[in-house]
């Protein structure tokens, strides 16, 4: 499966929550002005109750810009809630066979797994259309964007403003999955959920409060999956706050699962609700360097 590059076609989709219009408009000129051209899914501009469309419409958007020749890969236009109520309606045998890049993050977390189970597409937990592109967007989302689309050598998966966090000197090698906290919890034990074993698994999430992010990591614990990973990732938790004084910190949560744990766990990985954001590819193996604490990202295996 090929990437993106400029001058390609980007099918743009909403598969969740209904879109501003003038931050779709606004997104679709900046993306063109990079040097892409936009398809628009007939209907991405749609509303019904908070979604873009009805579940069959935003479905049939997906089924149809992955059956179309002219677009190269597929982008969604926002998150919010709205993706898992797809899995049921999306054609995975045509979508196999029309592998392309699909973009997205947050809520979008349910079509990365479907499509990571059903088709062993490789997907980009990446930035979206009106969420990322649209107004004065940040040019290290960018940048990074482009360069995980261009490269096709190994690199090193560096944040942009700050350092990275590591429990432990560790490490590991393995395909990297994940996405959003609560969003993956929601499909834990179906028939689209990961395999887990031998992943490096990646988790970010906004607005929970902390004890339902410990409750969450309890589930993901007691079902097994911390058993399976090679290694655990902690992305972007952005305004994860105590909802009582007596709770723990987010950072007293992680301790609490994380400080003790005999596998590799990073943490503050600039991806996810975060003002500018690596992309990260869903399929790729990394490889974990604990003792020189970098990440490395294998396009050539």
């Amino acid at each position: 499966m090929k990437k993106l590059r400029k001058g390609d076609t980007i099918g743009l989709v909403s598969p969740a929550n209904s879109v501003d219009l003038g931050k779709l408009k606004s997104a679709i000129e900046n993306l063109k002005s990079i040097g892409f051209k936009i398809k628009l899914g007939k209907n991405a501009d749609k509303s019904w109750y908070s979604f873009a469309g009805t579940d069959l419409e935003r479905a049939e958007d997906i089924n149809e810009l992955f059956k179309d020749d002219e677009v190269d890969g597929i982008m969604c236009v926002r998150g919010g809630y709205g993706a898992i109520r797809l899995l049921n309606l999306l054609d995975y045998e045509m979508i196999k066979n029309n592998l392309k890049p699909f973009i997205g993050y947050s809520d979008i977390t349910s079509l990365h797994m479907a499509f990571s189970k059903k088709c062993n597409l490789k997907t980009f937990h990446g930035p979206m259309a009106a969420s990322n592109f649209s107004g004065d967007y940040t040019k290290e989302t960018l940048n990074h964007f482009l360069k995980v689309m261009e490269t096709n050598d190994d690199y090193y998966l560096e944040n942009i403003s700050k350092e990275l966090g590591f429990y432990n000197k560790l490490s590991s090698k393995g395909e990297l999955i994940g996405g959003n906290l609560a969003v993956l919890i929601s499909s834990l034990g179906t028939e689209f959920d990961y395999d887990y074993f031998g992943k490096i698994l990646f988790l970010e999430d906004i607005g929970e409060s902390t004890y339902k992010i410990d409750r969450m990591l309890w589930q993901l614990k007691n079902f097994g999956v911390f058993d399976k990973v090679a290694a655990v990732i902690l992305g972007d938790f952005a305004n994860c706050e105590k909802s009582a004084e007596s709770d723990m910190s987010l950072k007293e949560v992680f301790d609490n699962h994380f400080k003790e744990f005999d596998k590799p766990v990073i943490f503050d990985l600039e991806s996810g609700h975060c003002n500018s954001m690596l992309t990260l590819e869903f399929g790729k193996i990394l490889e974990i360097d604990g003792d020189k604490r970098t990440i490395l990202v294998k396009n050539k295996i």
